[in-house]
């Protein structure tokens, strides 16, 4: 049962993972900052009292938000485990039940893409070019 579930989500990970090169992240993502980067840095960038208090305000905001969301894709898994491992599988039952794992993890992603959207808004340009310069990425 056990290699049965290792097997969907591998096929899971094959599924959701992005169409760029293996362990390359897509490249429209090099205009946005991480707020681990912008956090970590923010004597460096003068980040101002107001803008951290929105900062970790909006992350506190999506972080109980997604992990509600990756519950529901662990309960999921669960779901297509038990019917995975069923003999004859139900087809349609199992690409449902991998449906509605997919969809919450689109909806964990479009979650910190916004996130990573405020962020970036949030930001001025001339805090944007010293996180771009501390990251490496010119």
């Amino acid at each position: 049962m056990k290699r049965s579930f290792a097997v969907v989500v591998g096929l899971l990970i094959a599924l959701a993972a992005p169409s760029s090169a293996e362990g390359e992240d897509p490249a429209f993502l090099k205009n946005f900052f991480a707020p681990e980067l912008v956090l970590g840095h923010a004597s460096a960038i003068k980040l101002s009292k107001q803008q951290r208090a929105a900062l970790t305000k909006d992350i506190g905001r999506v972080t109980g938000s997604t992990t509600e969301l990756q519950l529901t894709m662990m309960e999921g898994f669960g779901t297509v485990e038990e019917l995975s491992a069923a003999d004859p599988v139900n087809e349609a039952a199992l690409l449902a039940a991998i449906h509605e794992v997919l969809a919450a993890e689109m909806r964990v992603k479009e979650t910190h893409m916004g996130l990573l959207v405020r962020i970036r808004n949030l930001l001025t340009p001339e805090q944007r070019e010293n996180l771009r310069r501390i990251r490496g990425g010119g």
